[in-house]
């Protein structure tokens, strides 16, 4: 049957340890094809299910400005640059990055692809405020 990520994922934040790949069962993710050029999800599936992709999670950059232009380009790359600089994120990505992306209409949760570990639960009400306020 379904079971919601949401319910799944209720033990807190701890720290991350090394995995044995060897060991390691990665279970298939609860994902649909993309397609470019827009890469479109239908919106009934993020009500009612959730759609899982695998990323890289480089780092939690908590010093960026409210200020800061989401689709500039140019901002981000300069945000990017100035966080490799200060050591802030790898200049290499690893499998140790591998996280799943899980996305609904009501949050999206980043967990470790190896334990499944929670590392973020970001209400999409509050990324749904952030633009908002943007927009003023």
């Amino acid at each position: 049957g379904f079971v919601s990520p949401i319910k799944r994922l209720v033990w807190s934040k701890s720290s991350r340890r090394s995995v044995d790949r060897g060991s390691v069962y990665r279970r298939p993710l609860h994902t649909v094809p993309l397609y470019a050029p827009d890469y479109l999800i239908h919106p009934e599936r993020l009500i009612f299910d959730y759609v899982e992709k695998e990323v890289k999670f480089l780092g939690h950059l908590t010093w960026v400005s409210v200020s800061l232009n989401p689709s500039s380009r140019d901002e981000l790359l300069q945000l990017l640059d100035a966080a490799r600089q200060l050591k802030v994120l790898p200049l290499k990505t690893s499998v140790d990055q591998d996280c799943i992306l899980s996305l609904s209409a009501r949050c999206l949760l980043l967990t470790w692809r190896d334990n499944e570990k929670l590392l973020m639960r970001i209400p999409t009400h509050e990324i749904a405020a952030a633009s908002y306020l943007r927009d003023d």
